[in-house]
């Protein structure tokens, strides 16, 4: 190859002072000059000749060529690119090669390096030989210089360096390779520091001399066999180092390493970074923690160790990293109990005090619930995907909307298993110290691989604090003052991945499973609450039918992805404890009228539609018994519920009793009609053409089903079309309005892509519409390409469309309203469309995924990917107050115990629970066998205030409570709460999440 030769006078890039020169030799006497001459040109005084300095080992000069000498890293530096910047510069400081030269390495552009001189050694970066001047390869051939193009291999490298320089590599020790490591480390430490430098605008270096004879001089000991001064030196060298660098930043600057830990990782995945015995940061959910335990617990022991020497922590929150914003909050609520127990239980007693994730799993709310299970500090970032909002600072308050607050960093961090890391580190610390008042830089990385870069940090850290202080996160937030400053963010400003990621691990039901989950979930904790209730009758039924454990399994079962084995033992586990509940209300004594004690075990008031077995055909309106019918199925009736109560309806007609008067709910032209609701079937697309109240004159919402993604033959986007086939009127009163429509949908060229069944139901008197959608006979080929697209952009969904472009949206996060403008609001309960007079309610029984369509539109996505569900229940609810009731009344059962007597004692209607207060919701109450203190039984209660304003509550109980306080979830204290005979008087702030714990035997 043919380089020119550089032009005169090309600077040195490095910002240290260069290597000193050797001095010309003494000048010769000439020998035509005379003694007289000579003497006149002796000095009058004898001044003894300056030594030159000292030339060690053979005097080679080393020198590492790379690109981008003094700057930042391009955005388009490769990793490629980047292992060979680091691998060049570091492999000269091996001590073998150091014991061989004549001074320090130095670092040079390969843009525009130094005129080459013998005894010299040029490494150039790997890939970068095309970047020097031309000739510049013939021109060190002549000067003597030996130009090696490097690898990404240090040690390969290193060989080949000291065979250029006649010298074969010595077999040595594991000690000695060890130390090598440490010299090497040495000069990536010394490149960064030198990059630090110039990124805060800093010239002076270290103090050259004293680091040139520490290194040089360790590197001799080395090579004479000499390991423990060899170290001393080394030790010394980084001292050197440090004092240059608390020269332009004194105070301290940190460096939090993540050490990324999953469920799925193998034995052994917790040594290399516990052999550091660096500081470090294992940020694991407790199902990592609970895998390594039963796969390596020497391992886990060795970290429980760490932890107690001060030098390693363990971050993490709930039990795993599933899809925590979109699921319900008791399960949330579950998924941290169950991982505070697995880290204590594996961590020796230890409570995890730093809530993070690796998997996006950022919420408004957040911060109250880790706040509940004692959790002092945050980590506000995703690892994988999905949008959230990236503050300036280091630090800040990550705020709930109850108010709640977590420390938290909010820094990105630098990836360690990237080669990039390596050239970004001095440049985002730089950026840090200039910006931060707490200079913060996180890393993160999985066990293995990590960057060769980053295993130099660690040795460097294990000598001093060259760069930045390593600390572990919780030292971190230990050592750092609290920020005053608060941050809060909107829930449009989290936007999640999980139905790409979904889609992308081909999940069978990445939209349905999130449904099953909800409904699940929603009849394990009225499980709960009626095992409450039966708990506290005293009808609870022997452990061998219903024991503790087995709730407890089926819960796990759920939350853990055994959604068949939840919905077994629900199915077992339901009709034991109703029983239980009406045995205690209703007693076991013959007499009076057999009927059905019908069981509300949610907080919410309803008018629900159950099914009366073996009731009679004419049942008519009774009490609380609002209508009923006859179907193929059997009778079902429309039953007043109140909140945490019960209903008992007759078996048998009474003839006393008037009809059901008619026209209550009815069917005509495809319309169908109740007191509150007006729906209007569209007679070419089976979807709904007009959806109103009844004294409205114009259609609030229309709905249909779309196939979106289509494309004609030019590739231009094309709309499908639902096409119906035939609508049928299966009901029409006196308690029951029922159409189906069937038909196909269509796309291009008439094509089919999928045949449906939509079935539309009215009861008489319940403010709710409920749609069934059936998909069958999906079209092969464009169901096959779902699989491989973005499911955002290609789907099946159910369309709403509605008027009034200036309609506000709001869905609910946490069974609060909120106000959203995202394309994609996603929530698995309710969507609210309000205008000033008008509130209409979308109700999505789980369905979590939405698109919206400008102002007027928006998709419940049914089938997107590899999605195999093909049955779908959604709502529609108008002018109710609270989405969270409607939302419940979608999904929530009612359970029907038929009983040989009845009424009970206390009346056909009753509440066992009220809560007064309409906008807090009761997720969940379960039976305490012995309340603190030696106090006797009780209940707690799970509270959230839903409406963003502060309420005092009034909860009554079926017995007056002796005690009663608020909870942490851990069983802390907050508060004592005061009682008023049968009624406690609770507090709520704004969006607060409460547990309070009711003393009643």
């Amino acid at each position: 190859m043919s380089l020119p030769t550089p032009e005169p006078g090309t600077p040195d890039h490095s910002p240290w002072p260069p290597e000193p020169e050797n001095p010309p030799e003494a000048p010769v006497e000439s020998e035509s000059a005379t003694p007289t001459e000579a003497e006149n040109l002796a000095p009058t005084e004898t001044v003894p000749a300056a030594e030159p300095p000292p030339v060690r080992g053979e005097g080679w000069t080393l020198i590492a060529l790379i690109p981008n000498d003094g700057a930042a890293p391009p955005p388009s530096c490769s990793d490629q690119e980047a292992e060979g910047v680091w691998a060049a510069v570091s492999a000269i400081w091996h001590p073998a090669i150091l014991a061989l030269a004549g001074g320090l390495p130095r670092i040079e552009s390969v843009d525009g390096p130094s005129p080459p001189g013998a005894h010299e050694v040029r490494v150039v970066a790997a890939g970068m030989s095309g970047r020097l001047p031309s000739g510049y390869l013939t021109q060190a051939h002549d000067a003597g210089a030996v130009v090696i193009e490097a690898g990404d291999a240090r040690r390969a490298i290193v060989a080949e360096i000291l065979g250029r320089m006649g010298h074969a590599q010595a077999d040595r020790d594991s000690e000695a390779d060890a130390l090598a490591d440490d010299f090497h480390a040495l000069g990536t430490a010394s490149w960064w520091l030198r990059d630090l430098a110039t990124a805060m605008a800093h010239t002076d270096g270290p103090d050259r001399d004293n680091l040139t004879r520490e290194a040089l001089d360790g590197a001799s000991a080395w090579a004479g066999g000499d390991v423990t001064a060899a170290r001393n030196r080394v030790r010394a060298a980084f001292e050197v180092l440090t004092q240059s660098r608390e020269r332009f930043y004194p105070v301290d600057a940190y460096v939090v390493d993540l050490c990324l830990l999953d469920p799925a990782l193998p034995k052994g995945s917790l040594d290399d970074a516990l052999a550091a015995r660096a500081p470090v940061t294992f940020l694991a959910p407790a199902k990592a923690i609970e895998a390594q335990a039963a796969l390596d617990p020497e391992g886990l022991a060795r970290l429980c160790e760490a932890i107690t020497e001060g030098w390693a922590d363990v971050v993490g929150g709930a039990y795993d990293e599933v899809d925590e914003p979109l699921l319900p909050v008791e399960s949330i609520l579950w998924q941290f109990r169950r991982g505070s127990e697995v880290y204590r239980t594996h961590l020796e007693e230890r409570n995890v005090e730093t809530v993070a994730r690796r998997r996006f799993g950022l919420y408004t709310q957040l911060p109250q619930v880790a706040k509940r299970f004692g959790f002092r500090y945050g980590f506000h970032m995703g690892f994988d995907a999905g949008r959230f909002p990236v503050r300036p600072e280091a630090k800040r308050l990550w705020e709930s909307p109850d108010h709640s607050s977590l420390e938290s960093l909010m820094r990105p961090p630098l990836a360690a298993d990237s080669p990039q890391g390596g050239l970004q580190l001095p440049w985002r610390l730089a950026l840090t110290m200039k910006d931060d008042h707490v200079a913060t830089l996180p890393l993160a990385h999985w066990p293995s691989p990590v960057a060769g870069w980053y295993r130099d940090l660690r040795r460097v850290v294990s000598y001093s604090p060259v760069l930045a202080r390593c600390v572990t996160l919780n030292d971190y937030f230990h050592l750092t003052d609290r920020p005053y400053e608060t941050f809060s963010a909107e829930p449009d400003a989290y936007i999640t991945p999980y139905l790409a990621q979904a889609v992308a691990r081909r999940d069978p039901t990445p939209i349905s499973r999130r449904a099953a989950h909800a409904r699940l979930r929603t009849r394990l904790d009225a499980l709960a609450t009626v095992r409450a209730l039966a708990e506290g009758l005293g009808t609870a039924p022997p452990s061998s039918t219903a024991d503790d454990s087995d709730m407890l399994s089926f819960e796990n079962a759920l939350e853990t992805g055994g959604l068949e084995t939840a919905r077994d033992g629900l199915d077992r586990l339901e009709p034991v404890w109703a029983a239980a509940v009406a045995r205690g209300l209703v007693g076991t004594a013959t007499g009076g009228r057999p009927g059905y004690l019908v069981i509300n075990p949610v907080g919410v008031p309803r008018r629900a539609a159950v099914r009366l077995p073996e009731a009679a055909a004419d049942l008519r309106p009774d009490g609380p018994l609002r209508a009923a019918q006859l179907t193929d199925e059997g009778v079902w009736a429309v039953v007043d519920l109140p909140a945490f109560g019960f209903a008992w309806v007759p078996r048998e007609t009474d003839t006393q009793a008037a009809p059901a008067p008619s026209g209550i709910v009815s069917v005509r032209d495809r319309v169908l009609k109740n007191e509150s609701m007006w729906v209007e079937i569209d007679a070419a697309s089976g979807g709904i053409r007009c959806l109103k109240t009844v004294d409205e004159d114009t259609a609030r919402l229309g709905q249909q089903l779309v196939i979106a993604g289509l494309q004609g033959p030019d590739s231009q986007p094309v709309n499908s079309q639902m096409k119906c086939d035939g609508i049928e009127v299966d009901f029409a009163g006196p308690a029951l309005a029922q159409v189906v429509a069937r038909g196909t949908i269509v796309g291009p060229g008439d094509r089919c892509y999928a045949r449906f069944r939509q079935r539309t139901r009215l009861w008489a008197g319940r403010p709710l519409l409920e749609i069934d959608v059936s998909l069958s006979d999906l079209d092969p080929a464009w169901l096959g390409k779902l699989a491989e697209v973005d499911p955002w952009s290609r789907y099946l969904a159910c369309r709403w469309a509605w008027p009034d472009p200036a309609s506000m949206l709001r869905r609910t996060v946490m069974l609060a309203p909120e106000l959203t403008e995202v394309d994609r609001p996603e929530t698995p309960d309710a969507l609210d469309i309000s205008t000033r007079r008008q509130r209409t309610a979308l109700l999505f029984g789980g369905l979590a995924h939405h698109r919206r369509h400008g102002a007027r539109m928006l998709d419940t996505l049914l089938v997107a990917g590899g999605e195999t569900a093909r049955e779908f229940q959604l709502g529609v609810a108008l002018d109710q107050e609270n989405l969270f009731h409607s939302a419940a009344d979608l999904i929530a059962p009612a359970w029907v115990v038929p009983t040989e007597a009845g009424p009970p004692a206390t009346g056909p209607t009753g509440w066992l629970f009220h809560l007064d207060t309409s906008t807090a919701a009761v997720t969940r109450v379960e039976y305490v066998a012995a309340t603190e203190e030696g106090r006797g039984w009780g209940l707690a209660f799970h509270i959230l205030e839903t409406g963003g304003r502060p309420v005092r509550c009034r909860l009554r109980t079926f017995r007056n409570p002796s005690w009663a306080r608020q909870t942490d979830f851990q069983g802390g204290v907050i508060v004592d709460l005061s009682t008023e005979g049968d009624a406690v008087l609770i507090d709520l702030t704004p969006h607060e999440l409460a547990r309070v714990e009711v003393t009643l035997g």
